[in-house]
């Protein structure tokens, strides 16, 4: 009997299952996503089941490891769909998040945009002023009780926001990161009081300085938390009606898949969880083929996301800005816009618009055929000829082109007053200056040529934008991934179990041109990591994580020069309490920097901070290896389509999974497959590679 392992991505607009077998051989397929994402999962499974021959009862029966990934919590935040959510803080710091240090009405945008008092705002804050409560305590920031909390008057502030109705809690004070029993003592009294009451506490959640933006990531953590939960229920339900009673695990922000139990307790972790798939499969085949560093272009339905690896790692931020709001999570370097095949096109004060609003899944693009009528990328695409209209998810869903025509005739072209073609041209060529102008972001500000990068496409609708996107940005290369319908779902097949704690610590230099070092405590960084380790061990141990042998422990530390306000990342090898094991550090940091942001960036005279402790627990779970295609010479077009290039083309088709391993031919072509379309432009030559993926080099 065989077995196989289940990757699962939930997007806005499709569902993607990839399975893989103990051979190698990797079956994918894709449904949209339903209201009921548990019923969609579930409609995905048995699509697999029935491929394999199998009942969906024999199909769950095999499954040896299921691991998902989902947009639940991103889309929760972004859409305000959270729960109701009070906070408790210490006595005079109630408008912190509406204070926000200054820096809330220019989150996210461009610096040249700051003096643009238009495109500036304030994010709606999570809690409603009125459900924020004061409590007299106090720590100081040496963690010393300098007023004691009051577990009577706690009690009565904790009761009137359950009489008012908060469905969550959020308990930040100050300094709690250097003692903890205030909130500790808060969070017991409510669990108390309110049995049931989502509670979320910053010295759990996020344990590290800057006030506001720990109180943020602690209020976001309650409001999503009982959405997550419920979510997480609702899978669960829906897969023991299936017949599927192992356990399954969720993809966090990092790159590892973690139990359902830390997605609930730590809803924060999963605001990444779905792209952070795409990157972890860019670095599994990127390692395989010898590409140290590649640029991630995942094209979805709703949107584009784009990731950079560098010498075979995926660039890792600990702080985010997601929906305008400031967090410390840790997660993935992968950026967003509104670009995907669902995206909308319109017409807005004589101009063409596309994204960021998309159509979805429900009721779709207008080719769809469930009642939408606005234009987007993919009926563009449909009406210039790129996609084969009965080849849509492997046949099993038509498109009407001639939905499409009318929704750009009728919003696009008439308004603007050119032809229906020149309109969807349009339509295609702004989305592809959008994404391409995303990649050229990604590297350009990080200071890395994109000429040194291979860029992979990937998602639904990347690979039919790939051969233009790519040769806009300027990349090296381009190989799209043969799994490229679902790469984000084969991602979280190479994921291994990953949970994570971090702590402030906060360390200078003394200045020593000399010992550059000296001042930084090896012996108390040695402490922390220690206490860390117990912490996420004891996690592990509550999860049923166990076998030792399989676990390590990966370190690293934020790293800066005083007075900045931002943090690197420098990982750690060894132990810190060696005599020269912090010389090293300060080494690592000089370098990073300078990789980072430029030769003679740095400065050998400035003081360094050492401001987090970062850990990881690193469980290693079992992977197939990579199926290989057998070789065999070019074969014949399975067929020819018209493309719209400024004028109708003869352009062949090939079917790619016919294609064995060596076949190479040059465009224009396009490669049709069940869950994607690959457009080789006129400018690029494809070929084959031993894994059936497709290399597009520029002629």
């Amino acid at each position: 009997m065989g077995s196989y392992q289940i990757g699962i991505d939930v997007g806005g607009t499709f569902t993607d299952i990839c399975v893989s077998e103990q051979t190698g051989a990797i079956s994918v397929f894709k449904t949209p996503t339903q209201p009921d994402i548990g019923a969609g999962v579930v409609e995905g499974l048995r699509l697999a089941a029935e491929a394999k021959g199998l009942t969906l009862g024999q199909f769950l029966a095999q499954i040896e490891r299921f691991g998902h990934g989902s947009t639940v919590a991103v889309n929760a935040l972004l859409q305000r769909r959270g729960v109701r959510t009070g906070l408790i803080t210490t006595k005079g710091f109630a408008d912190t998040l509406w204070i926000a240090r200054m820096m809330a009405m220019t989150t996210g945008l461009p610096p040249e945009h700051y003096t643009h008092y238009r495109r500036r705002r304030r994010p709606d804050p999570m809690v409603d002023r009125k459900d924020v409560r004061e409590i007299e305590e106090r720590i100081d920031y040496k963690g010393d009780v300098i007023v004691r909390l009051d577990p009577d008057k706690a009690r009565a502030v904790i009761r009137d926001l359950v009489e008012q109705g908060v469905e969550a809690l959020a308990i930040c004070t100050l300094w709690s990161f250097r003692n903890s029993a205030h909130e500790r003592k808060l969070r017991d009294l409510a669990r108390e009081i309110a049995p049931d009451l989502y509670v979320s506490i910053s010295s759990e959640v996020v344990p590290v300085i800057k006030e506001y933006e720990r109180m943020a990531t602690t209020v976001v953590n309650a409001y999503l938390g009982p959405v997550v939960r419920n979510y997480l229920a609702g899978m669960r339900s829906r897969l023991d009606e299936a017949g599927f009673s192992r356990d399954f695990s969720m993809l966090n922000s990092i790159g590892g898949v973690i139990p359902p139990e830390e997605a609930s307790l730590k809803s924060i972790q999963l605001l990444s969880s779905g792209p952070a798939g795409g990157a972890l499969a860019a670095q599994m085949l990127a390692k395989e083929l010898g590409e140290p560093n590649v640029l991630t272009a995942d094209m979805g339905g709703t949107s584009f996301d784009a990731g950079i690896i560098v010498d075979y790692e995926p660039l890792l931020k600990t702080e985010a800005v997601v929906g305008n709001l400031n967090l410390l999570s840790p997660m993935i370097s992968i950026h967003s816009i509104g670009t995907g095949g669902g995206s909308i096109a319109e017409s807005v004060d004589g101009r063409l618009k596309v994204g960021p609003q998309s159509a979805g899944s429900f009721p779709g693009p207008a080719c769809y055929g469930r009642g939408g009528v606005k234009p987007t990328v993919t009926d563009a695409n449909l009406v210039l000829g790129y996609l084969n209209p009965g080849y849509f998810l492997s046949g099993r869903m038509k498109l009407d082109r001639e939905a499409s025509w009318a929704a750009i005739r009728d919003h696009v072209a008439e308004p603007l007053g050119m032809s229906v073609l020149d309109a969807a041209a349009g339509i295609r060529e702004i989305a592809d200056q959008h994404m391409a102008d995303l990649l050229r972001q990604s590297t350009l500000e990080r200071g890395y040529d994109p000429r040194d990068f291979c860029l992979f496409p990937f998602g639904g609708a990347g690979p039919v934008h790939a051969s233009s996107i790519g040769r806009e940005a300027g990349v090296r290369s381009i190989l799209v991934p043969v799994t490229a319908s679902v790469f984000s779902a084969q991602g979280i097949l190479s994921a291994d179990m990953r949970m994570g704690r971090q702590r402030s610590v906060l360390q200078r230099s003394a200045g020593d041109l000399k010992d550059r070092s000296r001042g930084l405590d090896g012996h108390a960084l040695e402490a922390i990591f220690r206490e860390l380790e117990t912490e996420v061990a004891s996690a592990a141990k509550r999860y049923g994580m166990v076998g030792e042998e399989q676990q390590f422990f990966r370190r690293s530390v934020g790293m800066r020069f005083a007075r900045q306000v931002h943090e690197i990342t420098i990982s750690i090898d060894g132990a810190l309490d060696g005599p020269a094991a912090m010389a090293d550090l300060v080494a690592a940091f000089d370098s990073v920097y300078e990789q980072r942001f430029g030769k003679g960036t740095g400065s050998r005279a400035a003081l360094i901070e050492i401001t987090n402790c970062h850990l990881q627990l690193v469980r290693v779970l079992p992977k197939s290896p990579l199926s290989k295609r057998a070789e065999g010479p070019t074969p014949q077009p399975s067929g020819r389509r018209d493309v719209y290039l400024r004028a109708w083309t003869d352009v062949p088709v090939y079917d790619w999974d016919l294609l064995p391993a060596g076949a190479a031919f040059a465009g224009p072509a396009l490669i049709d497959s069940p869950g994607t379309t690959v457009w080789v432009g006129a400018s690029h030559h494809a070929r084959v590679d031993q894994f059936g993926n497709l290399r597009l080099e520029a002629i």
